[in-house]
């Protein structure tokens, strides 16, 4: 306890802090869409990445809905509010398994992310392949034959691409400022 405490000291004497944006963290646009495809493996993806993103402030519309506002303001020759999106496609499992004594699983979760959002006023387009995977172990032998550890992976896939992606999002929109040097200098030199 007293060695934590003596390095927590020594950190905070040295000048070392932890540093952060000279501006705080806001998106240029306020409203964002998710778009995902309508179908058994891409629905799940849903719930856990607009849970990511409200919790970022940021309000999420139904993607479909946008687009029928989009052509609306269009036909009536409207301005329509700029609202970015999140596009997710080609969402698919693989599955590969390494089968002996004990089978080891390696799920595969990946998919095309595509980002549409405005820099500037100016509209910024960016497409990235995310993949994240997790293996386990289990012996075919002494379990029951539902794979209860496989639909507890395919969960914490969800959740974990939803979280890859929603940080994608945020890098996307952080500022693109220079630091400023007299305050950095005077931190590290009072």
């Amino acid at each position: 306890m007293v060695t934590i405490t003596a390095a927590a000291t020594s950190l905070t004497g040295c000048g070392f802090h932890l540093r952060g944006y000279d501006v705080p963290l806001r998106f240029e646009v306020a409203k964002t869409a998710v778009i995902i495809e309508d179908n058994r493996l891409s629905f799940p993806l849903k719930l856990p990445l607009t849970r990511r993103l409200e919790s970022l402030g940021i309000e999420v519309v139904d993607g479909i809905s946008m687009i029928e506002r989009a052509a609306n303001s269009t036909a009536n020759h409207t301005s329509a509010e700029q609202i970015a999106t999140i596009k997710v496609d080609n969402l698919r499992f693989k599955r590969y398994e390494l089968v002996g004594v004990l089978t080891e699983i390696r799920l595969v979760l990946s998919a095309d992310v595509t980002y549409n959002s405005y820099q500037n006023g100016q509209p910024v387009t960016l497409t990235n392949p995310i993949q994240v995977e997790r293996s386990y172990q289990y012996n075919e032998a002494s379990v029951s034959t539902d794979d209860q550890q496989g639909n507890q992976i395919r969960d914490w896939l969800y959740d974990s691409l939803a979280r890859r992606i929603t940080d994608q999002y945020v890098a996307i929109d952080l500022p693109k400022v220079a630091p400023d040097t007299r305050k950095a200098s005077a931190l590290i030199n009072p």
